[in-house]
């Protein structure tokens, strides 16, 4: 955002101009920023532990979901949970973790430039392994936080607030 300095005799003053862009839905992949499009979701089912994977599917413009499937090219953060419910996501602070458990996640990736009909990602995929995901809300209304970092220090970041189309 950009700064503006109004200066007076008295004193400077410091406005901060913001801008409102089309979407306040972004992520963003190893410092560059992508409004996020589409919202995916899909279920697992019960894991060994009790658990329950719901894996989480955010995809940038270029990308669509047609019948349950993603299609298209762009970019995408894929979130592997897993909650205490078979209802859903839950709301709570997701950690990651080599074992399912509740509460955590076990795999999450981001790609800049992926394809969806040869799944590859021409840029090259950043696979987080430190970080967290909070979600709250629920519904139409569940809002997803992602603050991932991968082993190399790039960031993984995303703020999306919506509903998901259920992915097959």
């Amino acid at each position: 955002s950009p700064f503006f300095f109004l200066v007076s005799q008295s004193s400077p003053v410091v406005v901060m101009m913001t801008t409102n862009t089309s979407s306040n839905n972004v992520m963003n992949i190893a410092g560059e920023e992508y409004d996020i499009a589409a919202a995916g979701i899909e279920d697992y089912g019960e894991n060994a532990d009790g658990s329950y994977d719901w894996d989480v599917y955010l995809f940038g413009d270029g990308i669509t979901i047609d019948n349950s499937t993603p299609v298209g090219q762009g970019a995408y953060l894929y979130l592997d949970l897993n909650t205490n419910s078979a209802d859903g996501l839950v709301a709570g602070t997701y950690t990651f973790a080599q074992d399912r458990a509740p509460f955590t996640w076990v795999y999450a990736d981001a790609c800049t430039n992926f394809n969806t009909s040869n799944f590859n990602c021409a840029s090259g995929s950043y696979y987080a392994s430190t970080g967290t995901v909070v979600i709250s809300g629920s519904g139409s209304s569940t809002s997803v936080e992602v603050n991932l970092q991968d082993s190399a220090g790039a960031s993984i970041t995303a703020s999306y607030t919506g509903g998901f189309s259920v992915l097959d």
